[in-house]
């Protein structure tokens, strides 16, 4: 074998490791759960963000990875999350985080994300102009996979609408705490948000929450 194609394959070797690296996903900071205000002041003050002059501040990597925990994070060693799941099941609605950067894919196990496309899709997941120029839109979609082995309770999406209804709840709160704004909203491009997060067949989006930085 000749020196050139020894080092033609050592480069193809490098590269194929660092690609698989940067598609691995992106570990999210611990999230910082202390500090901040009492969940009944919290309470008190919880409202949706108006559309008029809905924020628009950057959030930071800190700042989500606090949100998406609150919203379906582990919160008791191996099984437990912080929100209640039905038969005690693992999450059955998936977490995608839209930015202007691209869509990721929260996965609660890892606590990270992973890049569902690197292209701003915010215009094909919701028509409302300012959700499009929110920093981040969350979009809750319910896991088909998940959801499948769950026939017993005959009840379809239903318990994805539950489930979905404790997670924005807990963001409200969670972002409030951070001083974001967040608007819970069942409008948006439903044939859009199955192009754009490139949806397994059956699974079915289910509500959308931009969220801006006061």
């Amino acid at each position: 074998m000749s020196r050139k194609t020894v080092l033609f394959l050592f480069f193809l070797i490098c590269f194929t490791i660092a690609a698989s690296e940067a598609l691995a996903g992106v570990k999210l900071p611990d999230p910082k759960k202390g500090g901040g205000e009492g969940v009944f002041s919290l309470l008190e003050k919880r409202a949706s963000g108006t559309r008029g002059d809905f924020p628009a501040g950057e959030i930071s990597r800190d700042e989500l990875s606090v949100i998406l925990w609150a919203a379906s994070g582990l919160n008791r060693g191996g099984k437990g999350w912080t929100v209640p799941m039905a038969g005690g099941k693992p999450p059955y609605v998936k977490i995608y985080a839209v930015t202007p950067d691209g869509a990721f894919l929260y996965d609660w196990k890892e606590h990270s994300l992973s890049e569902v496309t690197g292209e701003n899709v915010l215009s094909e997941i919701t028509g409302d102009g300012f959700a499009q120029k929110a920093p981040c839109v969350l979009v809750f979609v319910s896991d088909t996979g998940d959801l499948g082995n769950m026939s017993s309770f005959n009840a379809g999406d239903t318990l994805a609408y539950i489930a979905s209804g404790a997670m924005t709840q807990n963001v409200y709160l969670a972002a409030d705490a951070l001083g974001i704004s967040g608007r819970y909203m069942i409008s948006m491009k439903t044939d859009g948000v199955r192009q754009a997060l490139k949806l397994q067949s059956g699974d079915n989006p289910l509500c959308v929450m931009p969220l801006g930085k006061r």
